[in-house]
């Protein structure tokens, strides 16, 4: 089996998101192909650095205009490229309109259809909501993140469900797991001048991760001491978020740290209180289980995949759309005694050990070969 991949959402520099999905599926597919098999990897940029090396099962193929890539390029080499590939896998909602080969996708959530420019550029919305119902009807398999999304799909494009498969996203346990130095977080913590206790947030800053309440619901707590940190690169319509703090008067408690890598990541949660993750919506919310997997308590909305993917190992936020709601879930994982935190983080890492990027690379090159 020869199979295309795909790479230009993988082959980023900062990932978060649907990035580090692609990147890691990536990585995980090619460490576990069959003998015998081979991915060609297809693209409009060289691979970075930190991609998989060429070898015999893996070679890259990079070429065509960096503007509708998919319609004219990819197309294109599907068509008339040699080899021919036994079937295409993209890890976006972009697929090929026109293609000689079978094609799978994987898709990761459907805010989109549901929020409006609020949360969303007219850019990203109109791309959205014309590409992903076509790439749902014309693809063979559509392979997504969780459950919740499965029905989201059969929701929204009355799609078969026997046409869809959840395969869960994992997290790198070689970078997020428990044994975090303590001389690695104190190294982290003087790098982005942060001293005492603190609550964290990570992930993109856009809208629909609900940052602005936090930090009102963050101001209303009685710990006045205690700061926020906000880590993550700028997304889209960030701008209130960053006034957020100045207007409620605690920008000298609340710390923006912009985007963070994985070499300071764990140490930055391992050092926390608490993490916070207070969306409105999530496809499956990746940050959950690496904050799980690093040993910190974690508090979530009781919305959408996240109790599907934190289990009974979170403390919820019962609705996301009240400030009031996110200042008692911050005050009860303040409010944890020592025995009650200890606990909360021990059901945490059995939690995260539900997720195996390799169990869910084997699921996916298995149904590669059915198609």
């Amino acid at each position: 089996m020869i199979i295309g991949f795909d790479i230009n959402e993988a082959n980023v520099p900062q990932r978060v998101g649907v990035n580090q999905v692609a990147y890691s599926i990536f990585l995980h597919l090619v460490k576990n192909l069959p003998e015998g098999d081979r991915i060609i990897a297809f693209g409009k940029e060289r691979p970075l650095p930190d991609m998989p090396s060429a070898s015999e099962k893996l070679t890259y193929e990079i070429f065509g205009a960096k503007k509708a890539w998919v319609l004219t390029s990819l197309t294109k080499r599907l068509w008339f490229g040699k080899p021919r590939v036994d079937v295409l896998f993209s890890p976006s909602h972009y697929s090929p309109l026109f293609s000689p080969v079978k094609s799978a996708i994987y898709l990761m959530d459907m805010s989109f259809e549901l929020f409006g420019t609020e949360f969303f550029t007219s850019y990203d919305i109109n791309q959205l909501k014309r590409w992903t119902p076509i790439s749902v009807k014309r693809a063979n398999k559509i392979f997504t993140i969780s459950e919740f999304s499965k029905n989201e799909i059969i929701r929204l494009y009355h799609t078969d469900p026997k046409k869809i498969e959840v395969v869960y996203p994992s997290f790198d346990n070689e970078s997020f797991h428990g044994k975090v130095p303590k001389t690695k977080q104190l190294a982290v913590r003087k790098k982005y001048g942060i001293n005492g206790s603190f609550l964290l947030y990570w992930g993109t800053l856009q809208p629909r991760k609900n940052i602005t309440k936090l930090i009102e619901a963050f101001s209303k707590l009685k710990e006045t001491r205690l700061k926020l940190v906000i880590a993550g690169k700028k997304g889209w319509l960030y701008d209130q978020i960053l006034d957020q703090a100045k207007k409620l008067g605690i920008e000298n408690r609340v710390f923006f740290t912009g985007f963070v890598g994985p070499d300071d990541l764990p140490a930055l949660i391992k050092a926390s209180r608490a993490f916070v993750l207070p969306s409105l919506y999530e496809g499956f919310g990746m940050p959950v289980i690496e904050a799980q997997a690093v040993g910190s308590p974690v508090v979530v909305s009781r919305v959408s995949s996240l109790p599907e993917v934190a289990g009974d190992s979170a403390i919820f936020i019962e609705n996301p759309q009240s400030v009031d709601s996110i200042q008692e879930a911050l005050e009860k994982v303040m409010a944890l005694s020592l025995s009650e935190r200890i606990d909360i983080i021990k059901s945490g890492k059995e939690n995260s050990k539900r997720f195996d990027w390799d169990v869910s690379a084997q699921k996916i090159l298995a149904i590669l070969k059915n198609i």
